[in-house]
């Protein structure tokens, strides 16, 4: 064309703008006025469109200068332009810029409003997004389904979806009808917050609501299906995605291939995966990971070395899926082939890789290994995330492992990562476990974003560490706060106030539990009453509490009335208690010798059906050990075994000495039924553990055990002497209790 006016410039950028080749709008825009024509108020508003969606802020800002001086800005009729304006510097992340064309605009009509609304939103301005919202209606203007589908995705997205469920209810409200926008964006929010029973119930008002599902929505719904292994429903959901025709679209492909590889259904995911036409890296991690959730790994490796071929690259997550497949089917050494080669292949490792071998490492019982990946991790300036700390942080929750969890605790606070609540709450938890109530409380102190499950971490803490008082403290302190108890807060405070004798204030929590605090007794809430009960001496009122409950007894219940019938001397109770764990755990060769043993004492006065044992020989073929720590090196010790030095054994010769008067009286009043006597079985480990933790270690610090079986009478009275004659704080953890000794006494206030 020989001369090329408006309308031919108009039409040529209309062509590329309704095609979406923005690139080739930009062009002709800086073409057509370098020839010398510019646009009009309509041309320059397309123009403007095409810059937002490329975020070319610098040709936007000149076309905003531009509408200036042509006057396009000023009347009640260039909204339009305005709007545009606005829409570009949004688009291109200047929402400062934004702001000021929105605070000079005249007028403002519906699409003004959902553009501010939703650059804020996209600048995680969630209250001035609210606050617009309510400007909105104030001055006139009813948002529509655009404007609340902004905000509600928006918010969905972050997480917060109460806030996005709340504004649904708004939404309604204002006689606005969610569309499958709106109800896809909920859903996908609540998969994506791992909340799948929420998003299944958010599809099923969707339907109820007469809304047709989109391709989206199903692949969400099935992927909260595979979330929550529910195969019948996301079968049901299959079918629905043939009958609209998205079953061989790539993403509700991908969604049935990892929902039916979730439910164990592993040739109909095999077959899906086949059926998508067009697989992309998401299909084939599925179907990888769902060979090696199914434990094939073989077969996940095949497609693992087969997706270069077609044209498929493989990412970390690729990678990671295969280790964490290797490592949790007990091929660790493959697990950490492939860990120490993926670099090689081009793929960098990333957080979740290590966060996989050290999750791995504690799943299998290497804790010391899991502990050296951690370090090893930080040593390549890898940043641990709360799902590292989460992983490695219950390896070290015990006795022996107090300096581990400081160094860990350290890390944490380095990383900034105190303030996690789930990290918090774990905390507390290692460091009641490893025999520091200080740090767990001081942990608690720092906690300000404190649920329920960290008020139980504090409670049961101090009901570990033998501190009553401070368990029904904590739990008046929690109801005050506004924190609902739950089931573990009710069964801890019930045990506090037997440990406290306290019967009656226990009766009243356990019987206006259900009306109080919505919880229905369960098996813990009965054996904590039989131990209320059973403390105080009330041991037929605790046998009537098991006798008429409507659950069936567990081994539990059983033992916490033996434990009071022991402690009271009641052989015909502890009998029966004992005959009732024999018939649930008959294999258990403790609970054998515990029956032989009280069968001996019963003789045949007492109408108790008699249990067959075996000899004690027999009985006793396993090996008792314990566990502790010195100068930061765990030793191990076995029953039986002899003392490492002559210094030792002197040593311990000179206490069996001098506490034998003291130790004659140990038990006085309960009936000697131990697992294991040391007449039978030589020195008892933790005797041995003892001598050594006193004559190696500082005399600062306290000597701590973990023993593999429960403490006998002797041990427990000879644990209690020395920390008397020594001036030795000495912890003992063994499968029922950690006892704390102290000035001659036990945490335990000798009942365990």
């Amino acid at each position: 064309m020989g001369h090329r006016d408006l309308l031919a410039w108009s039409a040529m950028i209309g062509a590329y703008a309704t095609r979406g080749i923005f690139h080739e709008v930009l062009a002709l825009a800086v073409s057509m006025i370098g020839e010398g024509v510019l646009p009009d108020r309509f041309l320059i508003t397309r123009i403007l469109q095409a810059c937002a969606y490329a975020e070319d802020q610098r040709l936007g800002s000149v076309l905003h200068s531009m509408a200036i001086r042509r006057g396009f800005m000023g009347r009640v009729k260039d909204v339009p332009v305005g709007n545009s304006v606005l829409v570009m510097y949004v688009k291109c992340g200047e929402l400062g810029r934004a702001r000021a064309v929105f605070d000079k605009m005249r007028r403002r009509d519906l699409g003004t409003w959902n553009s501010m609304i939703f650059g804020c939103c996209r600048s995680c301005q969630w209250e001035e997004a609210r606050r617009l919202l309510d400007e909105m209606r104030r001055e006139g203007t009813e948002p529509g389904v655009v404007t609340w589908n902004t905000l509600i995705s928006s918010y969905a997205r972050s997480g917060d979806l109460d806030v996005a469920v709340d504004l649904l209810g708004q939404m309604e409200e204002c006689g606005v009808e969610p569309d499958v926008v709106t109800w896809t964006s909920l859903v996908s929010g609540f998969v994506h917050s791992d909340r799948g029973d929420e998003a299944l119930q958010c599809f099923i008002r969707m339907r109820v609501a007469g809304v047709e599902p989109n391709g989206m929505t199903i692949a969400c719904a099935i992927s909260a299906c595979a979330s929550l292994k529910l195969l019948r429903q996301g079968s049901q959901l299959h079918c629905h995605a043939i009958k609209i025709g998205t079953v061989n679209n790539v993403l509700s492909g991908n969604s049935l291939v990892d929902m039916y590889a979730k439910c164990g259904e592993i040739v109909a995911a095999y077959r899906i995966f086949n059926e998508i036409p067009e697989k992309d890296i998401f299909s084939w991690n599925s179907m990888v990971a769902g060979y090696a959730q199914a434990g094939y790994c073989g077969k996940a490796y095949e497609l693992f070395c087969k997706m270069e071929s077609y044209g498929i690259q493989r990412n970390v997550i690729t990678w990671n899926t295969m280790i964490s497949g290797y490592i949790r089917n007990g091929d660790d050494e493959r697990a950490f082939e492939l860990f120490q080669t993926m670099e090689s292949y081009g793929v960098k490792k990333d957080t979740a890789s290590w966060n996989i071998l050290i999750a791995g490492s504690v799943h299998n019982g290497y804790f010391d290994r899991a502990l050296r990946i951690f370090r090893q991790m930080q040593s390549v300036l890898i940043k641990p995330d709360y799902i590292t700390i989460l992983s490695i942080i219950p390896a070290f929750a015990n006795l022996v492992a107090a300096w581990k969890v400081r160094e860990i605790h350290a890390c944490i606070f380095h990383h900034n990562l105190e303030m996690d609540g789930k990290i918090a709450n774990a905390l507390i938890n290692a460091y009641s476990k490893s025999g520091d109530l200080a740090g767990a409380c001081a942990v608690f102190d720092r906690h300000s974003s404190r649920n329920t499950i960290s008020w139980n971490c504090i409670i049961v803490a101090h009901l570990l560490h033998g501190s009553p008082t401070k368990v029904v403290d904590y739990f008046f302190k929690m109801k005050q706060q506004g924190v609902l108890p739950d089931h573990t807060t009710l069964t801890a405070v019930i045990r506090a106030y037997g440990m406290e004798g306290m019967v009656s204030e226990g009766r009243e929590i356990f019987l206006n539990m259900d009306k109080d605090y919505n919880v229905t007794p369960d098996l813990d809430h009965y054996a904590a009453m039989v131990d209320l009960l059973g403390r105080s001496g009330r041991l037929q009122e605790a046998y009537a509490v098991i006798d008429e409950m409507p659950l069936t007894p567990n081994l539990i219940l059983w033992e916490s009335l033996l434990t009071s019938a022991r402690m009271h001397g009641n052989v015909r109770l502890a009998l029966l208690a004992a005959t009732e764990m024999s018939m649930i755990e008959p294999n258990d060769p403790r609970i054998q010798v515990v029956v032989s043993s009280l069968q001996d004492l019963a003789g045949q006065s007492f109408d108790v059906p008699k249990v067959t044992v075996h000899s004690k020989e027999r009985m006793l073929g396993g090996v008792e050990s314990c566990s502790t720590e010195i100068r930061n090196m765990v030793y191990l010790f076995s029953t039986g075994d002899k003392v490492a030095s002559e210094h030792e054994a002197a040593e311990l010769k000179l206490m069996m000495t001098e506490m034998g008067p003291s130790m004659l009286s140990a038990g006085n009043g309960t009936l000697e039924v131990e697992e294991e006597m040391e007449e039978v079985a030589r020195i008892h480990c933790e005797k041995l553990a003892i001598i050594v933790g006193i004559l190696n270690s500082p005399h600062f610090r306290s000597i701590r055990i973990i023993k593999t079986a429960r403490m006998c009478n002797h041990c427990h009275t000879f644990a209690k002497l020395v920390s008397e004659k020594y001036g030795r704080q000495i912890l003992i953890k063994d499968p029922k209790y950690l006892h704390k000794f102290e000035n001659g006494n036990c945490s335990c206030e000798d009942y365990w």
